[in-house]
């Protein structure tokens, strides 16, 4: 028996933005389990297949860039996985691309440290651009969120890798890269507060994930080179 984890990433489309995160796993295991994939189980009283995700997509969001590690039992060729996993899915949950890891590869959504989103607003571009502009060129943000009883205060704009603007029919498209490690998730509702306090956003996707991929190069270093 040899061991394989494929990294699995998918889609779920505008009409699934109100699916929760359980429903997805679970969509995700029948889909498996109908494809015959040699999955491998989870030991206990009632075993599961090893599946593991990124952190899990809020409610009302859709994505084109989710992540899914599926570990098997037995080895496959890729395309032969993506191919059987393919026909047991639709175009509203599909596979966009696949890779092999090691067994040993961290899990997503510890492997987490970015998420790229993108909405849009009915604003004017150019009242956009200088909104963008006043907050990216700010050193801090200081931000404060109240949710029930639980507080969350952090810096939004440490919290902001990257903002940007384009125009296009009927107001502005915002692309941003939001921090989403194990630490500190930044949501893309607040820093549409931050630029425009009285506007909500009809629709946010997350476009993609971004992890912290192995480098042996990286790995040396913290090792050895920085000692020297």
């Amino acid at each position: 028996m040899t061991t394989q984890r494929i990294r699995v990433w998918f889609r779920k489309s505008e009409r699934l933005r109100y699916i929760s995160h359980l429903d997805v796993l679970r969509a995700w295991e029948r889909a498996l389990r109908r494809a015959e994939l040699p999955l491998a189980y989870s030991q206990g009283f009632t075993p599961h297949p090893k599946l593991a995700f990124g952190s899990p997509l809020p409610m009302g969001f859709s994505s084109e860039g989710e992540v899914m590690d599926v570990t098997l039992d037995d080895r496959i060729e890729l395309p032969e996985f993506v191919r059987r996993l393919g026909e047991q899915t639709t175009e509203d949950l599909a596979v966009v691309r696949a890779e092999e890891i090691a067994p040993t590869a961290p899990a997503p959504q510890a492997s987490m440290l970015w998420a790229d989103y993108r909405l849009s607003l009915p604003v004017p571009p150019e009242e956009a651009a200088a909104r963008v502009k006043q907050f990216t060129a700010l050193a801090s943000l200081a931000w404060r969120e109240e949710r029930g009883e639980r507080v969350r205060e952090y810096d939004l704009r440490a919290a902001c890798s990257w903002l940007r603007s384009k125009a296009t029919e009927g107001g502005t498209e915002f692309e941003m890269r939001l921090r989403a490690d194990q630490d500190l998730t930044a949501r893309p509702e607040a820093l549409v507060t931050a630029l425009f306090p009285e506007l909500t956003p009809p629709l946010i996707t997350r476009v993609g994930i971004v992890l912290d991929e192995p480098s042996p190069a990286r790995d040396l270093w913290r090792r050895v080179g920085q000692y020297q």
